[in-house]
């Protein structure tokens, strides 16, 4: 999956060899588990601890027996025998990066370790889940309410905000879809595997060039392989719509792309009452001012030209602010060609 077809084959680090002096895990001062503990915790990975799968790898639950939990991230390799020839002094400095940060909305990564050639990454583990498990879920009609949902989404914006434009270096996520969002018990998200496809294609001349999740990857990926700031302001705002209209936005995308343009003539008729989640109630009152923020943000957050999308930083103090704007018209009247407009 990661070496690149060539007629050379790239060399590779044996276990036997320098990949396994990187057994010891690189983790913060606070943590005081091992990963011998989590080995053992999940039975040797055993299946019936595996509670998700995703192209990267696996994800098991290691309840310790101090009672803490963790989340085990173990990434996929071509071979169970050997690794593509990572710089590993890069990995270890990403790691390290990743370790440092610290905000509400950001899960930590407590370190990572490998074994067996495998490189396993160590999460704090939220009971909730995904997003996307809550919003297709139960939970999606009788918690998921639009309060949740637009904090749900304000947290979000404040955790790319922080990864953009707060962080030295600044740290782009490259895969933000509602399965990378996790959840508190009070619902407030945790984005998670920040870095990890970055983490994955340190040296492109060795690894593929792994970008994303289809269905939220920035259209300008398709003809330039380059990932900015901007790819994630993309896919926070098809997030963000499919928060709020319970299901993923794509004839709404594809009709941006067929026309070209800031603006979506094909939807320029659709009232936005009717695009919303029909398992809810519409909103009413200041509500229904946050959700037309919400929404009209993010139609500006998938627009095609990357340039013309606002910055994460931007988003974030908007969607932030105490006076919320006044509807132009009526809710049940506007239009989604009326929400683009409030953006331009």
């Amino acid at each position: 999956m990661f070496r690149k077809k060539s007629t050379i084959r790239p060399q590779v680090i044996k276990t036997s060899q320098n990949f396994e002096s990187f057994e010891a895990m690189i983790l913060q001062e606070e943590v005081k588990f091992t990963f011998a503990e989590v080995v053992k915790a999940v039975d040797d990975f055993h299946e019936k601890y595996c509670i998700g799968k995703g192209g990267f790898g696996k994800v098991y639950k290691a309840e310790l027996q101090s009672g803490q939990v963790v989340a085990v991230k173990r990434l996929n390799t071509d071979d169970s025998n050997d690794v593509p020839a990572i710089n590993l002094q890069s990995f270890q400095n990403e790691i390290q990066t990743l370790t440092t940060i610290r905000h509400r909305n950001v899960i930590r990564l407590y370190g990572f370790s490998t074994r067996k050639g495998c490189i396993f990454l160590l999460y704090e583990y939220l009971e909730r889940g995904s997003l996307g498990k809550a919003l297709y879920g139960v939970e999606g009609v009788t918690e998921l309410g639009w309060p949740t949902r637009v904090k749900i989404v304000q947290g979000l914006a404040h955790a790319l905000s922080y990864l953009h434009h707060d962080c030295s270096p600044p740290i782009v996520h490259r895969d933000v879809t509602v399965n990378n969002v996790l959840l508190e018990q009070d619902f407030e998200p945790r984005l998670s595997d920040f870095g990890t496809a970055k983490l994955l294609s340190i040296d492109s001349s060795n690894w593929t060039n792994i970008v994303g999740t289809l269905g939220y990857m920035a259209p300008e990926l398709a003809y330039i392989m380059q990932v900015t700031d901007k790819c994630d302001v993309y896919s926070f705002g098809v997030v963000a719509l499919e928060v709020m209209m319970g299901r993923h936005p794509r004839d709404m995308l594809e009709s941006q792309l067929l026309e070209s343009s800031t603006s979506m003539k094909g939807n320029a008729d659709l009232l936005l009452k009717d695009v919303l989640d029909q398992r809810l109630e519409p909103p009413a009152n200041e509500l229904a001012k946050a959700v037309v923020l919400v929404m009209s943000i993010a139609l500006a957050c998938i627009r095609t030209r990357p340039g013309l999308r606002p910055t994460m930083h931007f988003v974030s103090q908007n969607l932030s602010a105490q006076s919320l704007p006044c509807l132009p018209e009526p809710f049940g009247m506007l239009t989604i060609n009326k929400l683009l407009a409030l953006q331009n």
